[in-house]
């Protein structure tokens, strides 16, 4: 019953977000383009303008959709959208590459907070060309959530990968997060386990790409928010599996 409210309250809030508007602009997708060419302070300075503005609309999106996430989720109501952001300047202390700035946008939306690794939560990324994506997931689980969740992954009837081999939710979310990937099954089971290539995930996030199209459309934040009840539903499995 409950479930069925939070939908129809939704439902009755995705017109209002229509009227809102709310999306990231053309110009928004210009600027990040143009900083990728131009990843250089001086450059930076003096089309600060720029990057105030699309920060900005990134930030309106943000607050909407954890307002949007929030009827799913009741813990969100109390997180910050500015302490979702993530910060435009690169920590390059040991990188190689020594570019200044990202050239993206990022958002982490999470009741544990944007660091957490004990608590699941929503990713919303935001790049020209199509790189754009919206997931949600467990990014980084400290050790003993990790081993509970690789324990749900080896059970013959394991509702980790019953999830994610499901096709309703692959059509909406296709792609699992597989950066810092084992290499081999981990130790303590066997190596040729009929779910091995899902022991060997570090992470455990869903996500799908989002044309520029529709991040610039006006019906961005709707297409967001109708999706948020199966990420809602992913990071509740999660909860459940990690104990």
């Amino acid at each position: 019953m409950r479930r069925k409210v939070e939908c129809d309250l939704i439902n009755s809030l995705l017109p209002r977000f229509d009227a809102q508007g709310l999306r990231v602009t053309t110009n928004d997708l210009k600027f990040l383009k143009n900083l990728a060419r131009h990843n250089e302070r001086e450059w930076f300075q003096k089309h600060k303008a720029e990057c105030e503005t699309t920060q900005k609309n990134f930030l309106e999106i943000v607050s909407g959709l954890v307002f949007a996430l929030s009827e799913f989720e009741e813990a969100l109501t109390t997180v910050d959208p500015k302490s979702c952001l993530f910060r435009i300047y690169r920590d390059v202390r040991f990188s190689k590459d020594k570019s200044p700035y990202k050239t993206h946008l990022g958002a982490y939306i999470c009741a544990g907070g944007r660091k957490s690794q004990t608590l699941p939560g929503y990713y919303l990324h935001i790049e020209p060309d199509g790189r754009s994506l919206f997931g949600a997931g467990l990014f980084m689980p400290d050790k003993p959530i990790l081993e509970r969740l690789r324990h749900d992954i080896a059970a013959p009837q394991s509702r980790i990968v019953a999830r994610l081999t499901d096709k309703a939710l692959t059509k909406q979310f296709p792609d699992v997060l597989e950066d810092d990937k084992a290499k081999a099954v981990p130790r303590g089971y066997a190596k040729d386990h009929p779910h091995g290539e899902y022991l060997k995930l570090r992470h455990f996030c869903i996500h799908a790409p989002i044309a520029d199209s529709v991040v610039t459309g006006k019906k961005f934040l709707h297409w967001l928010a109708e999706r948020g009840e199966t990420l809602y539903q992913w990071n509740s499995l999660l909860m459940t599996a990690k104990g």
